[in-house]
């Protein structure tokens, strides 16, 4: 019996050794990331946006809906991935415009080109979209991608490439549907189901010299990137993996969202990542302006566009 006792004290005690273990670890992860996002956070002025989209003549658009933790509202996401070079600001290298339903669970993403030329935001001329990063970063990227679309952006992260790298290598990759075999900076991409490492990831987006479909053919590489990134993030087998990307998104990305906002896309916006439907300029203009290429997008298209958007954002009453 005094053998039996001993056991099940030694059992008792390590199931209550793991279950603190368990608690602390819980604790570090939700401190650690609380103020992970206190140091990435940078909040948008919507008022100095809506100043500056004015100021090019554009319509002043509505107030972005706000959700709460009892009706959650269809909100829009703009994700930039920066091309930075040492002491630059660097430029826009990946431009794209999520809108993300709950009551449908549904998402739309939208690949913008890079070198579409619209206006810039609080500035008396046009340029390349991914300048506008350049000239006035997140708060003027964020101003010129709604001037384009006419939609109000609720939340923008960003991260650079060096970033981008690291989170590929520490979510051990991701997983891509090629569809046509191709080589880029010394690495070949097969056709069919491929793995790739965060350096194989970057040639694999950036790559559009060989594309038969040129920036457009990129778009699509970098969606698939992106839907198979978006799957990964929202596993639960990340948990281990948690503190090292929390130290990448400090060193690397910047975000207007805040810590409770988060929690909430958890809770409600999670079951769009099954239901994704991608969008893409087609019918648009590339041509050389003063010895300059640009990508003049279609003023039908756009506007379809903006419509598709939108409707994506209606919610039965």
């Amino acid at each position: 019996m005094s053998n039996w006792l001993t056991k099940k004290k030694i059992i008792l005690s390590s199931i209550l050794i793991v279950f603190i273990a368990l608690i602390g670890y819980t604790t570090y992860l939700y401190l650690n990331f609380k103020s992970t996002m206190e140091a990435i956070h940078n909040p948008i002025q919507q008022e100095e946006t809506k100043n500056a989209i004015a100021s090019n003549n554009a319509p002043i658009l509505e107030e972005p809906q706000k959700q709460d933790s009892t009706t959650p509202s269809p909100i829009t996401l703009l994700l930039l991935g920066i091309d930075q070079l040492e002491d630059t600001p660097g430029r826009a290298d990946t431009i794209l415009f999520l809108t993300i339903n709950p009551e449908t669970e549904s998402m739309k993403m939208l690949s913008i080109p890079r070198d579409t030329y619209t206006e810039i935001a609080g500035l008396d001329f046009s340029d390349k979209i991914n300048h506008s990063y350049a000239f006035g970063g997140m708060q003027m990227a964020h101003a010129t991608v709604e001037n384009l679309l006419q939609i109000p952006i609720d939340y923008v992260v960003t991260i650079n490439m060096e970033g981008f790298k690291e989170l590929v290598d520490l979510l051990d990759g991701v997983e891509v549907e090629n569809e046509w075999a191709f080589s880029n900076w010394g690495y070949d991409f097969p056709e069919g189901t491929i793995t790739l490492t965060g350096e194989e990831a970057l040639s694999f987006v950036r790559m559009r010299k060989q594309d038969p479909l040129g920036d457009f053919g990129r778009q699509i590489r970098q969606r698939l990137v992106v839907e198979s990134l978006l799957d990964e993030l929202s596993s639960l087998n990340l948990v281990w993996q948690v503190p090292s990307i929390l130290d990448m998104l400090r060193e690397h990305s910047e975000t207007n969202i805040t810590f409770d906002e988060i929690k909430q896309f958890a809770k409600y916006y999670k079951p769009a990542l099954n239901n994704i439907e991608q969008l893409h300029f087609e019918e648009g203009d590339g041509r050389i302006e003063n010895g300059i290429w640009y990508y003049f997008p279609s003023e039908k298209e756009l506007e379809s566009i903006r419509e598709q958007l939108k409707n994506s954002l209606t919610i039965e009453k």
